[in-house]
């Protein structure tokens, strides 16, 4: 995984635009050790876990950076001031031509910062919806077998001097296949420009370093991600709601506690309580899945509730073929 990550921060500025990476996963799970290995090796990376807006506009601008994000999940709290401009960094920076203006100087005058880099954010408890649509997520596990520990003095030098080798030599391979093989990129919208550019990376690989199959490996990943982001599959999470829902409402009125689903959908998917996150998720799915509206759902002392139809119910199920579960 990070082989691939490190090449691409090389190639980015001649993409249009180059999605982020989300290493979602819980504690232990590797995610720290991914930046880790990632730091020396990726085009000038940064990791931090705390930055400030004002730091992070001129560090970009000035080095066009790879930025590595650890506990990235703080930028969901929309009532943290702190975390705006950051937020509003990260919307913007997966992608050329859409700088961030703010005033410097005693003088006040206005300056464009480019925030366009690669950027790699790392989360317990996964992005937040408009964050995500800029990432390819990477759900991370806890191993089972004991990893060798990464050396602390490794400085990657070598490394990077092929992988700027790489980037002088095969840039124009690199340009042919993104622009001037329409044949490879079948996706469109969003999904196309977070793709393409590892698409372009995989038929080079595949094609002048023989690494078999990398090129249908990645179509089908985002095939499959464009599915998930137009509304034609659905999520993990997702499937998860739904079936969660029809094992409430079975028994149940239709007024169902937003707790009573949440560790109905944590059973179903063995996720630790660090995995489940924010319970405001739950809520944008039932939007998303338009299973609630603002006269269904009302606040109780212990949070809020949700008025499900389960006719309404099992025809979402129906036209997203998911299947209920046998309690």
């Amino acid at each position: 995984m990070s082989s691939p990550t490190s090449v691409g921060t090389y190639f980015y500025t001649l993409f249009p635009a180059y999605p982020y990476l989300a290493l979602n996963g819980p504690k232990n799970s590797g995610k720290s050790t991914v930046l880790r290995v990632l730091q020396p090796l990726a085009f000038n990376m940064i990791t931090t876990s705390d930055p400030t807006g004002p730091s992070m506009f001129r560090l970009i601008h000035n080095t066009s950076c790879t930025v590595g994000i650890d506990e990235a999940e703080r930028y969901h709290n929309p009532r943290d001031p702190g975390m705006q401009q950051i937020r509003q960094l990260l919307n913007s920076g997966y992608k050329q031509g859409m700088p961030a203006i703010r005033v410097t100087g005693d003088d006040l005058k206005p300056q464009a910062f480019d925030v366009y880099s690669p950027k790699i954010l790392a989360a317990i408890m996964g992005l937040e919806d408009i964050l995500a649509s800029r990432c390819i997520a990477i759900p991370m596990r806890r191993t089972t077998r004991k990893m060798p520990s990464f050396p602390p003095d490794f400085d990657g030098a070598a490394i990077r001097h092929q992988l700027y080798t790489l980037t002088l030599t095969h840039f124009q391979n690199m340009y042919t296949n993104y622009f001037d093989r329409p044949e490879l990129h079948k996706l469109h919208n969003r999904s196309g420009e977070l793709w393409s550019p590892l698409v372009a990376l995989a038929a080079f690989f595949e094609e002048q370093g023989g690494v078999a199959g990398l090129l249908d490996a990645i179509s089908d990943a985002a095939e499959w991600d464009e599915q998930i982001s137009e509304g034609k599959s659905l999520s993990e999470r997702e499937e998860a709601v739904l079936q969660a829902l029809d094992l409430l409402t079975r028994k149940q009125p239709e007024w169902i506690k937003a707790s009573d689903l949440r560790e109905q959908v944590q059973s179903l998917l063995s996720y630790t309580k660090e995995q489940m996150g924010h319970a405001q998720w739950i809520g944008h799915i039932l939007n998303r899945l338009q299973l609630v509206d603002r006269n269904r759902r009302k606040a109780y002392a212990g949070g809020q509730m949700y008025r499900i139809r389960r006719e309404e119910l099992l025809d979402m199920m129906h036209r997203y073929d998911v299947s209920a579960i046998e309690q």
